[in-house]
């Protein structure tokens, strides 16, 4: 016998649904767990409802948005970002090369 996980569900505040979109949908009355695969790994994952009611209400995020990462998708990706804004950083503090109006385009 298997036993399915109830779903979770969250009510909608709907003073603050869609308070950042220009739309004529009604708000729902419930956010509930939802299941979607990573875009990047394939990974199923859970989108909890806890979490849509945060993004959607206290990020302001569009109603048309939603979860499409994993969170070590999202972490690595964050990861590069970081490491590249380090990078750009250090570069600015280099000296300039002393010819570098040669190498500037004419």
């Amino acid at each position: 016998m298997s036993r399915t996980k109830p779903k979770v569900r969250v009510e909608v505040d709907k003073d603050k649904w869609g308070m950042n979109d220009n739309t004529y949908s009604s708000p729902p009355d419930y956010y509930y767990d939802e299941e979607f695969e990573c875009a990047d790994c394939g990974k199923k994952q859970t989108w909890a409802a806890v979490d849509q009611k945060y993004w959607y209400e206290e990020l302001g995020k569009t109603i048309n948005s939603c979860a499409r990462y994993c969170s070590v998708c999202r972490a690595h990706t964050k990861a590069l970002k970081e490491e590249q804004k380090r990078h750009m950083e250090e570069m600015a503090m280099k000296p300039k090369h002393q010819n570098e109006n040669f190498f500037k385009n004419k």
